[in-house]
Formats: structure tokens, C-alpha cells, sequence
């Protein structure tokens, strides 16, 4: 064991199972509990939820998200307009957009284009269908 640990670390260390037990049961028996816990923990680190966030849903970095950004110009890759939805005053960012088939990420998108693609995605209607309806329709 490395120095500078204590018997407790060495104690869960030792016995993994048993303390992830002991875990689900205090979250189980304190749900209010938890929940409070982790909204304070969520409020106070902010940066290090959207980097594990980015990385578990996408496998992004903080760093390559910004850097798809900035290659966008910060505006929406479909209509080219910064995001404007808001939510108790803060400013959405940019949504990831990804394949739902393959989870390749496409680029980002505005609240209103993302949540679109996404509607016509999980209806598998071709894009092409769409185009041809607002071709028919122009004035």
C-alpha cells in the first residue's frame, strides 16, 4: 500500500464489494439525502460534470468540444446562428450531435436544429423528404 494512506482507504481498498454495498444501501435509505448531495456537488463543479459528461456520452474532451467550436465559428453547423435557448438565465451551449446508430459525432447544433434532427432521426424520415415538401411549397 502506498505510504500516507489511511487504515480506512486500505479497509475499502481490501474489500471493494462491501463498501460498494454499504454504498447503494446508505443511497437507498437516504434518497433525499443523496440527491441533495449530489446538486450541491453538481453546482460546485460544473466544469469537471460537462468533461465527464462530453466523455461518457460522446468520448469528447473538454478540449476537442472546443475546438469543434471554434471551427464552427460558436454558431450551429445547420442554420449558422449562435444558440439563443436559455434556462434560468444561462445560455445553452452547442449540443452535440452524433449518429444514433453508430454514435459518430456529426458536429454541433442550436437547441431548436438539434432537438429537429433528432425528431426526424428517431422517425427515420430522410432529409430528402423534407427538402422535397419546402421545394413544393415555396413562394
Amino acid at each position: 500500500m502506498a505510504q500516507g494512506v489511511s487504515k480506512t482507504q486500505k479497509y475499502y481498498w481490501r474489500n471493494p464489494e462491501k463498501h460498494r454495498f454499504a454504498a447503494r444501501e446508505r443511497r437507498k435509505n437516504n434518497p433525499d439525502k443523496y440527491k441533495s448531495y449530489v446538486k450541491r456537488y453538481r453546482e460546485k463543479n460544473v466544469d469537471a460534470e460537462r468533461a465527464r459528461h462530453l466523455m461518457r456520452e460522446y468520448g469528447l474532451t473538454i478540449e476537442e468540444y472546443n475546438a469543434m467550436s471554434v471551427q464552427q465559428g460558436s454558431v450551429c453547423a445547420i442554420c449558422k446562428q449562435p444558440e439563443t435557448q436559455e434556462r434560468k438565465g444561462v445560455k445553452y451551449r452547442l449540443a452535440v450531435d452524433h449518429c444514433h446508430k453508430t454514435n459518430k459525432v456529426r458536429g454541433l447544433l442550436c437547441f431548436k436544429c438539434n432537438s429537429a434532427m433528432g425528431s426526424f432521426e428517431k422517425r427515420d424520415i430522410p432529409i430528402k423528404n423534407i427538402e422535397d415538401y419546402l421545394e413544393r411549397y415555396r413562394d
